[in-house]
């Protein structure tokens, strides 16, 4: 197979570690910023939903049980499109994102947490 990049092929590996480390601050910055500015009046099991969020997002980057935290945070993206779209607050751009967040996510599910990370193969 031709490839562009013949070298690059054996670099392979750090990819999931790339992919952890954007998502899992992505969702920590979130999920941290909403909990500091929603902290007064939050409902508790969104409440629980924010933590869950920050303590994927951390187990994410520094890759402990990768896949199980990466099936949890689907679940917890798939219910966040379903409350935007039921309070009307999702727009185009917004539903793309979650869309490749989701993406990025199953390939993490596939992929395993990849290099640099406290997951063993088993």
């Amino acid at each position: 197979m031709l490839n562009t990049f013949p070298d690059l092929l054996n670099l392979s590996f750090i990819a999931p570690l790339i992919l952890r480390i954007f998502v899992g601050s992505y969702f920590l910055k979130q999920s941290w910023e909403e909990l500091n500015f929603y902290r007064k009046g939050l409902i508790e099991s969104f409440k629980l939903s924010k933590i869950l969020e920050t303590l994927g997002g951390i187990l994410l980057i520094i890759g402990f049980l990768t896949q199980v935290t990466s099936l949890f945070l689907i679940l917890i993206t798939v219910f966040n499109i379903v409350y935007h779209i039921k309070n009307r607050r999702l727009n185009e751009e917004k539903l793309d994102f979650y869309i490749i967040i989701l993406g990025i996510l199953i390939s993490l599910i596939i992929t395993g947490a990849g290099f640099m990370a406290i997951d063993m193969p088993l």
